[in-house]
């Protein structure tokens, strides 16, 4: 009798979801640096003062409009504390631009103001976010606009990277790279101290600003209506330049990335008794959760090659053990972090309740969140391996509220996760829902830091 091979790692359900007040600023440099509706900072100037001047778009069908035009090494900045904490949580940063040069480095968004090199880049024309993975096929190309979008989950840490409306890069953020320092600034275009001449001279044309992550489908909408998003403005300024000082050229070591293959290698234990677990079956999947391999362990030993700048989503089962599932890159092995060469299966038995972990709901509806579709397409992936399983989905509220509301919401939201299941070709008489709203809390309700404990989705096997 085969065991459910459900991902027991990383599913919890936010029933806080996310505000109802989203903000999103946009700055058209039409001879100013102010942001359109008045209600975000003006952008500082980094280094050298640029011009204002009308530009012919090939890309937009040589619609003329005013762009700002930066020097090299020179940039502009925006002032988060003035913002009042805009880059706080999640967000997405969106900006149509030209580089004159893209030999080589050069700087697209700084974080940490200047100290430090990982950031944004293109690197030879490719996306790149250093030190942690480049793109292959990013189409930048040297003074043709582009349309470059930057999102960051705030809740699962994932960067995600487009250009022109095509999604180049995805990568999970563990050091939090993409997240502002205690200067609380966001800078763009300007160079870094650490390697000097890394920033071109170019031009932009728009910038947008979000606080919470836009998905692919808006994306791709955005860059098919760019036409109609970069305005053309009817009157155009210039402003004069300001003369630096000459600068000397200095020749530095290239950047490298380590653009080799890392072997894992480890073995498989039983969280209780602690002995070998010999027969398993680890399933490596790409960040769509489309199955790439499959490795039927036979000794307790696994070993999987991870390839550069590409991040994994695994699945572990073995007969008679609650699967794990998580995700990992080369990287994340080079920098030493949590995963090591050894994995833990806990024995489960049947009417076991699982908590599923990242199921995000838009606040006070059912209403799935995109943050949700790794873990979605983890509990589908399973299903989909195990036709005779049947389960139960069990949601929770905390206890703020009215209780017949929180009830309520509660079974919508589970009937929501079957909902796009089913969509997905499973049966649905293999899935039953209940919702207890606030009566079975896993902690007190006192405090939001156990209160949110108890607001969560559980999953009860049936049938195997």
């Amino acid at each position: 009798m085969k065991m459910p091979s459900l991902v027991l790692l990383c599913w919890l359900v936010a029933l806080a979801g996310q505000t109802a007040a989203q903000r999103v600023g946009i700055y058209n440099f039409e001879n100013n640096f102010a942001e359109s509706s008045g209600q975000f900072p003006t952008l500082k100037i980094l280094n050298r003062l640029g011009v204002f001047q009308e530009e012919l778009i090939p890309q937009l069908g040589n619609v003329k409009r005013p762009v700002y035009v930066f020097d090299k090494n020179s940039g502009l900045q925006f002032d988060n504390r003035a913002a009042q904490g805009f880059f706080g949580g999640s967000y997405t940063i969106e900006i149509y631009f030209r580089f004159a040069m893209l030999d080589s480095w050069k700087r697209v968004i700084d974080f940490k103001n200047r100290k430090t090199d990982n950031g944004c880049y293109i690197y030879d024309g490719k996306l790149n976010f250093y030190n942690f993975t480049v793109g292959e096929k990013a189409p930048v190309v040297a003074n043709r606009y582009t349309h470059y979008v930057m999102s960051r989950n705030a809740t699962t840490k994932q960067i995600k990277m487009y250009v022109d409306g095509v999604s180049k890069i995805e990568f999970i953020d563990r050091t939090n790279e993409g997240t502002l320092d205690e200067e609380n600034v966001l800078n763009f275009f300007y160079d870094d101290l650490m390697v000097k001449d890394e920033a071109s001279e170019g031009a932009i044309a728009l910038l947008k600003i979000y606080d919470y992550v836009i998905d692919p489908q808006e994306v791709k909408r955005n860059f098919t209506d760019i036409k109609k998003t970069v305005q053309n403005p009817s009157v155009a300024v210039s402003v004069p330049t300001v003369s630096a000082a000459p600068s000397t050229a200095v020749t530095l070591a290239p950047k490298t990335i380590d653009n080799n293959p890392l072997k894992w290698e480890g073995i498989l234990q039983n969280t209780v008794s602690k002995q070998i677990i010999t027969q398993a079956t680890l399933l490596v999947l790409d960040s769509n959760m489309v199955e790439l391999e499959r490795k039927n362990i036979t000794d307790g030993r696994f070993s999987v090659l991870l390839q550069p700048n590409r991040e994994y989503n695994f699945t572990l089962e073995s007969l008679g053990f609650a699967p794990i599932g998580f995700t990992l890159s080369a990287h994340d092995l080079r920098q030493k972090t949590n995963f090591n060469n050894m994995l833990m299966l806990q024995p489960v038995e049947l009417g076991t309740h699982i908590e599923l972990k990242n199921l995000y709901f838009m606040q006070s509806t059912a209403q799935l969140l995109p943050e949700s579709d790794v873990e979605l397409g983890r509990l589908l992936n399973y299903l989909r391996e195990n036709p005779k399983v049947e389960i139960e989905l069990e949601g929770h509220t905390d206890n703020q509220g009215d209780f017949n509301l929180n009830l309520e919401l509660s079974k919508k939201r589970v009937e929501a996760v079957k909902i796009f299941l089913v969509k997905q070709g499973i049966v649905a008489q293999r899935i039953t829902g209940r919702g207890f709203g606030a009566s079975r809390p896993l902690s007190s309700n006192n405090r939001e830091e156990t209160r949110k404990l108890n607001r969560r989705v559980e999953l009860v096997i049936k049938k195997y």
